[in-house]
């Protein structure tokens, strides 16, 4: 009997190589590699030294392009995913470019947000780690070293706690200092003035002391290390004179050692120099690099979203950050808890009546686990300080329109809604998504006041609809403030369901 579930072509644009893996996926989740193409261009060069892609360069990727299209043609595969990152994301004529590779090759190019490739990343890696370490590791720090970008990842006993994408990727560094000519102490600079031990301990309790385990990922450190499948892993002490040694090799050497070509050398060098640089500055007892790529981590998302059919598979970690988020913001994590938890349950009884496109629950969790951040600004107008805050923090998991989304339900939980969300930007929304926060919202407003008191009084409350009338009851008995509270905030909610709410007390 057939195991194969499917075959598909992955198909990452980088800012120096175009790479195309063609998986083969069975029934039972398991995937196998079947062939892999990889073609340098000059994306990264372009983009990040004049922010444009060349007429030349556009020229040569749509070949590149046209080719793997022959290639998927002679495989029979129609399933195909194409994304670029960091370089054509940051390119100013990227429509054009994207519109060309469709026109001459037929391949619908998505520009993959750094949200979404930290989930990617994120997603593959807690696997990786479930499966490396049978007890969770208290911390680990993984830094995946791209091209045009650096992703920080911050795990503690296998929970994400925090995702940051930082612009400085080996190609970066190649037009900061030249290819291959970066010194540790220049890239030592550059990361005190990143400041990266800093930011994870505002978000995190972390402490540069804190023993971890660091683990690397990306085209780069595979090559240093050699790894092709699973993980390389050396003691730290090892690993820094590994380092050392690559980074004091000539790039022409390095290519000549390595087998590769001039820019995937100095890509090399320069990742070397910043291993070094992180196994200097971090407390790390231990040193891993796991083959790890987006090619591999794109096709595990479409098993579990496909295959084992795991709906939102990146909702606890998205969790797990706003926490963190929020006690960097000083936040009342209880009260936060409540609301969502109450807002949840209101929304699961709405849906009973009214249609809610997918990936609410997840938008309205983040929402109002976040809505009073704003508070860490200024109590007054605190709606306002939040929508700006969690527009200005980088959530991973939520595309853009979503990120806006969350940031203006958040910003509508109380005061004034339209001045909320022209703050926000609405008047550039599409229709559909204007509705959504004015529904969640609605939502988030109720779930707020009935927790008014931070007594959880309604954490387990009874829902009863009567026509037009949703009775709540709670815990207890003199709501008095909930009520005053809910006289406040619930008119946005009659306004949109066409509900009036009301608590009954037993």
């Amino acid at each position: 009997m057939d195991k194969t579930v499917f075959q598909t072509g992955i198909i990452d644009v980088g800012a120096h190589a175009v790479r195309l893996e063609i998986f083969e996926v069975e029934k039972d989740g398991s995937y196998r590699l079947l062939e892999s193409l990889s073609r340098a261009t000059r994306l990264g060069t372009d983009v990040f030294r004049t922010h444009f892609v060349s007429p030349e360069t556009s020229s040569a990727f749509s070949a590149v392009m046209c080719d793997y299209a022959a290639k998927l043609k002679e495989y029979g595969i129609s399933r195909v995913r194409a994304f670029a990152t960091s370089a054509i994301r940051e390119a100013r004529n990227r429509e054009l470019v994207i519109d060309r590779i469709k026109q001459d090759s037929g391949i619908d190019l998505e520009i993959l947000e750094s949200s979404r490739e930290m989930e990617l990343i994120a997603l593959a890696l807690l696997r990786q780690l479930q499966l490396d370490l049978p007890a969770p590791a208290s911390q680990v720090l993984a830094m995946v070293i791209g091209s045009g970008s650096l992703l920080v990842l911050l795990v503690k006993e296998n929970e994400l706690c925090f995702a940051e994408e930082i612009p400085l990727g080996t190609d970066r560094l190649a037009e900061l200092f030249g290819a291959g000519f970066i010194t540790l102490e220049q890239f030592s600079e550059e990361l005190r003035a990143l400041d990266i031990p800093q930011r994870l301990a505002e978000s995190t309790n972390f402490k540069i002391t804190d023993e971890l385990h660091f683990v690397t990922m990306g085209a780069a450190p595979r090559l240093l290390t050699g790894v092709t499948s699973g993980k390389f892993s050396a003691a730290p002490e090892d690993a820094v004179n590994m380092m050392r040694k690559f980074r004091e090799t000539p790039v022409e050497e390095l290519s000549s050692r390595l087998n590769v070509s001039a820019d995937d050398s100095a890509a090399a060098a320069g990742a070397a120099v910043m291993l070094e640089s992180f196994l200097k500055t971090f407390n790390a007892v231990r040193f891993s690099c796991f083959s790890i790529s987006t090619r591999e981590a794109a096709v595990e998302l479409m098993i579990r979203e496909e295959i084992t059919c795991e709906k939102e598979p990146f909702r606890k970690e998205l969790r797990s950050v706003c926490f963190a988020l929020g006690h960097k913001f000083g936040f009342d994590a209880g009260h936060a808890l409540t609301v969502s938890s109450t807002a949840a349950m209101l929304l699961e009884e709405l849906k009973k009546s009214f249609n809610f496109p997918e990936r609410s629950e997840m938008l309205l969790e983040t929402a109002a686990l976040l809505h009073d951040i704003g508070r860490f600004v200024d109590t007054r107008d605190h709606n306002l300080h939040s929508a700006y805050l969690i527009s200005a923090t980088q959530l991973p998991g939520l595309k853009s329109e979503e990120h806006t989304i969350t940031a203006m339900i958040a910003g509508a939980h109380r005061g004034d809604v339209e001045r909320a969300m022209l703050r926000s930007g609405s008047r550039s929304m599409l229709p559909e998504h204007r509705v959504l926060v004015l529904k969640l919202a609605a939502i988030l407003r109720v779930a707020d006041a009935l927790d008014c008191a931070r007594k959880g009084r309604f954490s387990k409350m009874v829902m009863q609809r009567r026509g037009v009338v949703l009775e709540l009851r709670g815990s207890g008995n003199g709501f008095h403030s909930e009520i005053r509270e809910l006289e406040l905030k619930g008119e946005l909610f009659s306004q949109v369901f066409g509900i009036k709410v009301r608590i009954v007390e037993s």
